[in-house]
């Protein structure tokens, strides 16, 4: 099942695990706290990492409400759980406290919660459902937003749910005189993340277009910290680019589990590694070795290692 099949149903059981994007999952959280009729907060226990532990999750279930009503138990991205505490929890759910809906969320794709023999809804949109949900949260903020600006908001936020509902509420604030946010709008108040500026800088490399390169560079350096950054995000593009070529047999899916990033960056490297000889991939990757011995070793300023890694790909 997925999100949008999740949102559909008539009714809900009584535990579930949500596995995905964190944003989707705190929407589906709210969804079924409104569906309960759950308004206060002292009916919704959280647990986490820091502060799990089974005993305490079985016993907030069988808790009665502090207002005579339903209850939820949300528990969420664990790392990991003892084996004495997997029997526990599979024995509650057997015999789950039907006033109560325990969710388990596990966002960072650890599995850690896949011993449960309970209904899963993976937390995920595809295109065209992405498109009509940023359109219809941008509605419930009230106001609507054109395809133009929908699509480049999308692509500005490399699909990143939490990053662009920030964004749709900062573009709603400076709209106030507005009743529909343009392309326009987003183009002047959104930055591109510097996933989206690397893709594009990816892409005039593979074109040897030398101008556009240097300028997208040039938008991307700033203080030392930054370009420290920058150099290792470059390093980690063209690895994963590589893990991409050498990975023919894999799907998308599969090879962002193993690199532990979202579908959307594989697909998008997947297009740039189409442009680059694997002979070409993995020669750029022993310069970013050898030129990241230098920078470490006081040889090479970082400056001086991203305009020259840029021009090694180029001219090679």
């Amino acid at each position: 099942m997925n999100y949008i099949q999740f949102l559909s149903l008539k009714e809900y059981k009584n535990v579930y695990l949500f596995l995905g994007d964190s944003f989707l999952a705190q929407k589906s959280v709210e969804h079924i706290a409104n569906f309960l009729q759950i308004k206060s907060q002292y009916d919704i226990t959280k647990f986490d990492d820091e502060n799990y532990s089974s005993d305490a999750i079985i016993q907030s279930c069988e808790q009665l409400s502090f207002f005579q009503n339903k209850r939820m138990c949300v528990v969420k991205d664990v790392k990991s759980i003892s084996e004495t505490d997997r029997k526990k929890l599979q024995a509650y759910v057997l015999n789950s406290n039907p006033m109560t809906t325990l969710i388990f969320v596990d966002t960072q794709n650890s599995k850690v919660f896949d011993f449960l023999n309970i209904e899963k809804v993976e937390m995920k949109l595809n295109d065209y459902e992405l498109i009509s949900f940023v359109i219809n949260l941008c509605e419930s903020y009230g106001k609507k937003i054109s395809k133009q600006a929908s699509d480049t908001l999308i692509e500005y936020c490399a699909k990143d749910l939490n990053r662009i509902n920030l964004e749709l509420q900062k573009l709603v604030c400076y709209s106030n005189d507005k009743d529909e946010i343009l392309l326009q709008d987003v183009t002047n108040l959104t930055a591109q993340s510097d996933e989206v500026i690397i893709f594009d800088l990816l892409t005039h490399l593979a074109n040897k277009d030398t101008q556009l390169s240097l300028e997208t560079l040039c938008k991307l350096m700033g203080t030392p910290d930054k370009n420290s950054q920058l150099f290792n995000l470059i390093s980690v593009t063209f690895q994963r680019m590589f893990f991409c070529v050498a990975s023919k047999n894999s799907s998308d899916l599969q090879i962002a589990n193993a690199l532990m990033v979202k579908p959307y960056a594989i697909t998008k490297l997947q297009q740039q590694a189409k442009k680059f000889s694997a002979v070409k991939l993995k020669s750029i990757l022993y310069e970013l070795f050898e030129i990241e011995y230098f920078v470490k070793n006081g040889k090479m300023s970082l400056d001086n290692a991203l305009i020259y890694i840029i021009e090694f790909i180029l001219c090679n």
